[in-house]
């Protein structure tokens, strides 16, 4: 039986996860839901209308003050999974989530992304077969922080690269040992606003909790002309360990469209938690594999 799903969301992650739905035996996608108007989506307002049609919804808003308000909403109607990527703030996240789901009979599937996510995963094994896992994001856009600068008044449009210390996986590749840490990365931000507000908007970027304070931030405001030419959905990752022992590595020509394939992947284990009536939120760690394996184990042993 085909799992009904909506999106709420039509950015970039929504409009991918829309396009890997269409072929997908496993889904029927009835609705896609955002706070603007757009003549192919229905205004969030009426999301409750759904409520007996719809069993799952993918959530692809920003993590940055949106993602969190509209989980806690929707997990009183609907089951939910989402990409949310605040590493600091993922215990209390599911805490809450978990209880709420529990407390309305649903199910919520908390940060299946790539980080948090599958990396999440190879980060674990690493480290339990005995082998310290280092990360690094980049080169490449992050959503997330892109989204966390947009939400800042007065920002009319941004970008925001990460960029991993060469130096440091040049360490790590010949066995030495580094403090994971925020200076493992740059953060270079590429800003559109009136240009009264550049002082204003550069202080409340370089001082955001847990997207931008602490690590070495670069501020550059352009035009939008030029920003436009700067924009690609290419991504970079690697978690590695010492003499590169063990790597995993991402180099995705697009990160919505690997964030939407992992998402969609993970939501087919909905049926079989929906059939046991395991109510409650999961990470990545709580589903077990052959809930979302498409072939029979033995064709992967």
């Amino acid at each position: 039986m085909k799992i009904n799903v909506g999106i709420i969301g039509y950015g970039n992650l929504g409009k991918a996860v829309e396009s890997n739905l269409k072929d997908n035996p496993n889904f029927n996608l009835v609705k896609i839901f955002t706070k603007r108007k757009l003549n192919n989506c229905e205004h969030i307002s009426n999301l409750i209308k759904y409520k007996e049609e719809i069993n799952l919804l993918f959530l692809c808003c920003g993590s940055k003050d949106e993602l969190e308000k509209i989980s806690f909403d929707c997990i009183k109607n609907f089951s939910i999974i989402d990409c949310y990527d605040n590493h600091n703030k993922l215990k209390p996240y599911i805490s809450k989530i978990d209880r709420l789901a529990k407390l309305n009979k649903q199910i919520a599937l908390c940060s299946f992304g790539w980080d948090p996510g599958i990396f999440s995963l190879m980060r674990g094994m690493f480290d339990n077969i005995g082998f310290k896992p280092f990360t690094f994001w980049g080169k490449g856009i992050s959503q997330g922080h892109t989204q966390a600068i947009k939400n800042i008044c007065g920002v009319v449009d941004a970008l925001q690269f990460t960029l991993p210390s060469k130096s440091a996986i040049k360490k790590i590749k010949h066995g030495k040992n580094i403090t994971q840490n925020k200076h493992l990365h740059k953060r270079l931000c590429f800003v559109v606003c009136n240009p009264k507000n550049k002082q204003e908007i550069k202080h409340k970027i370089i001082t955001m909790p847990d997207y931008f304070e602490g690590y070495k931030t670069i501020v550059k405001f352009v035009s939008k002309k030029k920003l436009d030419r700067l924009k690609n959905f290419s991504h970079k990752g690697l978690v590695t360990t010492q003499n590169h022992v063990l790597n995993f590595s991402l180099n995705a020509k697009s990160n919505p469209n690997i964030t939407a394939k992992i998402m969609i992947n993970f939501a087919s284990a909905y049926s079989r938690l929906k059939l046991q009536k395991k109510y409650g939120a999961y990470s990545i760690f709580d589903i077990p594999f052959g809930y979302i394996l498409q072939k029979n184990q033995y064709e992967y042993l």
